[in-house]
């Protein structure tokens, strides 16, 4: 005897949602776990820094400004201004750039795909 469309309807609903609810509670767990595992290291770095704190280190002299990249012309102010801030945020340490020229002109990403799809060996 096959059990009726309600009775697999409502025990398919009661499985979904019960496995959301037991999923959703595992990730409170795990989030409640790791955030006390972090507040652990963090008290534990607090401490050691207390500790081993050294004296304050005077501050240093002004560096001499880097001197103003060979610009290509036609290229704007505010494009080197961009391109200066990108190079130096992407950077780790004190960067200068030396010049700015621009990219000698290709085919566009549609034109590459068309020659490399039509010269394609078979």
């Amino acid at each position: 005897m096959e059990p009726s469309i309600v009775t697999v309807i409502v025990t398919g609903l009661v499985l979904v949602f019960a496995i959301l609810i037991l999923l959703y509670l595992i990730i409170i767990v795990q989030g409640v776990i790791f955030v006390g595992i972090d507040k652990k290291k963090n008290a534990k770095a607090q401490s050691v820094k207390v500790e081993s704190a050294p004296a304050a280190k005077p501050a240093p002299a002004a560096a001499a400004p880097a001197p103003a990249p060979a610009v290509q012309a036609g290229i704007p102010g505010e494009v080197v201004a961009a391109i200066s801030a990108a190079v130096t945020a992407a950077s780790d340490g004190p960067v200068a750039l030396r010049s700015i020229a621009k990219a000698p002109a290709r085919r566009n990403g549609w034109g590459l795909a068309a020659v490399y799809s039509y010269t394609e060996p078979f």
